[in-house]
């Protein structure tokens, strides 16, 4: 009878944990970023390793697990590349929508707000609603999450404070127009917005908010480790 709730305990887990893991998946590719991300990491992956197609057939597994490490890797890498400069992404969308034009803002308007992270302090982020006018018609849209600002947990000021100097950061962009917006000829109500076209942008990025979430594990690690030394160091002296 154990054996048999553990082989059904087993497999629910497996099963269960498979879900969450085609889920986040999902949510990372399709909803988070754009899709064509992940096929550049596709692409490139059989550009690279088309030799090893030739051990498809007899090696079919090892071939298979071999190609899904290595575009993982690539997209992860992508992503993360992407996210740490503004402007590879901005270069990046040009390249992908070439016919898009660049269009001034006639009223552009910053939004920002707070969001409370995961072993980090939280970040800063800012909506934009803005207006454009192409041949002659005025549009209207939103870029939702524009430009983020990571905290790590050792920040010391309140979340307040800290929107409020992203929001100055922000506003001196707005007025340097360093932003830029493009927009699809064919159908002018679509456009995008970029609020950054700095070469580099490490707060802002997934790089540096996976760096404090590591140095937090690594200090919660090395508090257990200590603990587990002095405690008994404790108990010898009294």
């Amino acid at each position: 009878m154990a054996g048999k709730f553990k082989k059904i305990s087993d497999i629910f887990f497996t099963v269960l944990g498979s879900i969450v893991l085609v889920g986040g998946l999902v949510v990372l590719i399709f909803i988070e970023n754009p899709v064509r991300y992940f096929l550049y990491a596709v692409l490139l992956v059989i550009a690279t390793n088309f030799k090893s197609f030739r051990n498809f057939r007899t090696d079919f597994k090892k071939v298979v697990s071999n190609l899904l490490i290595a575009t993982g890797v690539v997209y992860f890498a992508l992503i993360t590349l992407l996210s740490l400069s503004p402007f590879l992404k901005t270069l990046e969308f040009k390249w992908s929508h070439p016919d898009w034009k660049p269009v001034n803002a006639q009223r552009i308007q910053p939004f920002a707000s707070w969001d409370t992270g995961y072993k980090r302090k939280g970040n800063s982020y800012v909506n934009i609603d803005y207006e454009y006018q192409f041949n002659g018609t005025m549009y209207k849209n939103s870029e939702p999450e524009a430009l983020y600002r990571y905290y790590p947990f050792w920040n010391g000021k309140k979340s307040r404070e800290l929107v409020e100097e992203f929001s100055k950061s922000v506003s001196e962009k707005i007025q340097k127009r360093e932003y830029l917006i493009l927009t699809n000829p064919h159908q002018p109500q679509e456009s995008k917005l970029f609020l950054s076209t700095d070469l580099f942008y490490f707060q802002g990025s997934l790089f540096y908010d996976m760096v404090t979430g590591l140095v937090v594990f690594i200090l919660i690690f090395l508090g257990i480790i200590g603990a587990i030394f002095l405690c008994p160091l404790k108990t010898q002296r009294k």
